[in-house]
């Protein structure tokens, strides 16, 4: 059970009770002890001041031996009855010869008394006890009395300190009648200053005991004394200040969850124990639960995929982005495209993984039917194509035969039209076919580069020849990629083709070969017509022709270098292009050796 708390009247009362107390018990019994110092003080001094006195006096009268002694012990008596002085005399043998107070007669011998032996070594002797003789508490003062330099006799005197312990005690009822009336009164007074203490602090407990309870529009009475009306200001700016972030973290927060709860992309925020602590309905969908049923589950539990797992195990294994495509099979098959993204805490530390759904289903069908749709749209037009091609040819060799010369100038234009469009369908076939791939039916092999080139201007032999154009080729026999090599064969074809049809007659194409650590690099450069800098980031768009006119004219298709980047980056490499107006191009294919 737990032990039951006092109020703080009561931890500041008894404290200063008991301080008051021991101070004035202290000082009590310290002012007693000294005013009985300080008497006996006085009265040993006065008492030596006598003794002194009648040391003199004793030692005139001892001059005249022992007939003297009965007068000494009657200036003994004497002196007792004026100064209320016990005196006595004795010989160094211990003998009393004068006493005040007693009959020499029958006195036992002195010399033992401590006061005694000490006047006998020549000191003072100074002695407090109690006598038998009188029955009282006395004072001893013993003093020798010498003759030629030899102690003759000793003179003590003695007084009663009952009347000191009599002062003594009627002062220390004194003092405790006014530690008694003291302490009532510090007692009442500090009963005051606690619940003048204590009074303002239970108010501020109150006032706290509301922002506990979620008021933070309420506020502590400010005290009057400075130190408590500091805090229970600045208790109240804090309560204002937690007001406000509480009101603006609730604002964000009814932000953040419509905006989550909105979104169409999934998110899951799971800890590092697979853990989730978050997900929205876009996601609790994905796994065909309802988001509130989710949380603080474990991911495994509910996702059931085993390529999702995998990915999420990844995610959590790095502290990288983490990107990748799945497909949900179900009732209807569904792509989607996740990525995630490392939680941290404030101090930096990790604490679990952000993952995004991406629905991209719909994207992927559009794609396909794109693909699809370019592919059947070309070949369709394919056959009809060479369907007019073949009569076309067929009206040429009648027009020859009936010299319909003017016939035979439009049948050639229909010709290099119907070629030109043969041209972009298969362009259009032939990227489909890479984009339809994506990469994925690619078979890389080791290959001799030399071999590749030489077959790929083996095929532009023609064209090279009409235009009277000298090609030269710098590659080692040695140097060798894993390629594809129908496709990288396509690859230099095209741009063989480009640096030919946009050369000058009777030009020159150089193609060099170089071995770049994990790289190899083929360079086709040309001393063509070149192009300026703005072009040469769109060059590999589809369509995209530097000058419309001349590319129409050299029945280009504005796909063949769109083919060539395709190709590039399914094999995991990059092409560069440098130009210069009027000087020409320099094409760069590097592939992975």
């Amino acid at each position: 059970m737990e032990k039951r708390k006092k109020k703080l009247i009561w931890h500041i009362f008894p404290s200063f009770l008991l301080i008051i107390f021991l101070s004035l018990s202290a000082i009590t019994s310290y002012s007693t002890s000294y005013f009985k110092k300080f008497f006996l003080k006085n009265s040993e001094k006065e008492l030596t001041i006598r003794t002194t006195l009648l040391q003199k006096k004793f030692s005139d009268m001892l001059k005249n031996g022992p007939d003297n002694y009965h007068q000494i012990d009657m200036h003994c008596k004497d002196i007792e009855e004026k100064t209320d002085t016990r005196v006595t005399v004795l010989l160094p043998s211990g003998v009393v010869i004068g006493d005040s107070s007693g009959d020499i007669a029958t006195m036992e011998n002195h010399m033992k008394r401590p006061e005694i032996m000490e006047a006998m070594k020549r000191k003072k002797g100074v002695c407090v006890r109690y006598s038998a003789t009188l029955d009282k508490n006395m004072m001893y003062i013993a003093l020798p009395v010498l003759q030629d330099k030899e102690v003759a006799a000793v003179v003590r005197t003695a007084v009663s300190i009952s009347g000191i312990d009599t002062q003594i005690k009627s002062i220390r009822n004194n003092i405790l009648i006014a530690l008694l009336v003291t302490i009532i009164i510090a007692g009442l007074t500090s009963l005051y200053v606690a619940g003048r203490i204590s009074h303002p602090v239970e108010e501020m407990t109150k006032g706290t005991a509301e922002f506990a309870k979620g008021n933070l529009t309420a506020r502590i009475a400010v005290p009057e004394s400075e130190e408590l009306s500091e805090l229970a200001v600045t208790m109240n700016h804090m309560a204002q200040a937690l007001d406000d972030k509480i009101t603006a973290f609730e604002n964000r927060s009814m932000e953040l969850e419509a905006v989550h709860s909105s979104m169409q992309e999934g998110v899951i925020a799971i800890d590092k124990n697979e853990k989730i602590i978050t997900i929205n309905d876009a996601a609790a969908r994905v796994f065909g639960f309802s988001a509130s049923k989710l949380k603080a589950r474990y991911i495994l539990e509910i996702a059931r995929h085993f390529e999702l797992q995998k990915f999420i195990q990844k995610a959590l294994a790095t502290h990288k982005p983490v990107e990748d495509d799945i497909v949900i099979a179900g009732d209807k098959e569904r792509i989607l495209n996740i990525h995630s993204t490392a939680l941290y805490e404030t101090a930096g530390r990790r604490m679990g993984t952000l993952i995004i759904f991406h629905d991209i289903t719909r994207i992927r069908r559009l794609e396909r039917m794109h693909i699809d749709f370019a592919a059947n749209v070309s070949h369709e037009l394919k056959t009809p194509l060479t369907t007019i091609k073949g009569f076309v040819e067929t009206l040429q060799q009648m027009t020859v035969k009936n010299e319909l010369k003017e016939g035979e100038a439009f049948l050639n234009i229909i010709e290099k039209n119907v070629d030109r469009m043969i041209d972009l369908i298969n362009d259009l076939l032939a990227l489909a076919k890479l984009e339809r791939l994506q990469g994925t039916k690619i078979q890389l092999e080791k290959h001799n580069i030399s071999g590749l080139i030489q077959g790929a201007v083996s095929n532009c032999d023609f064209s090279i020849e009409k235009k009277n154009i000298s090609v030269s080729i710098d590659c080692p026999e040695d140097i060798s990629a894993m390629v594809d090599p129908g496709l990288m064969e396509q690859a230099i074809i095209n741009i063989v083709d480009n640096a030919v049809k946009y050369s000058p007659e009777g030009k020159s194409i150089h193609i060099s070969v170089t071995s770049q650590g994990r790289f190899v690099d083929i360079m086709i450069k040309d001393n063509g017509n070149g192009m300026n800098k703005e072009h040469l980031s769109k060059i590999f768009n589809r369509f995209y022709r530097v000058d419309r006119a001349r590319s129409r004219n050299e029945g280009g298709t504005g796909l063949g270098l769109a083919i060539v980047k395709h190709i590039v980056q399914y094999h995991n490499g990059k092409i560069d292009v440098t130009s210069t107006k009027g000087r020409g191009s320099c094409f760069t294919l590097s592939i992975p050796a």
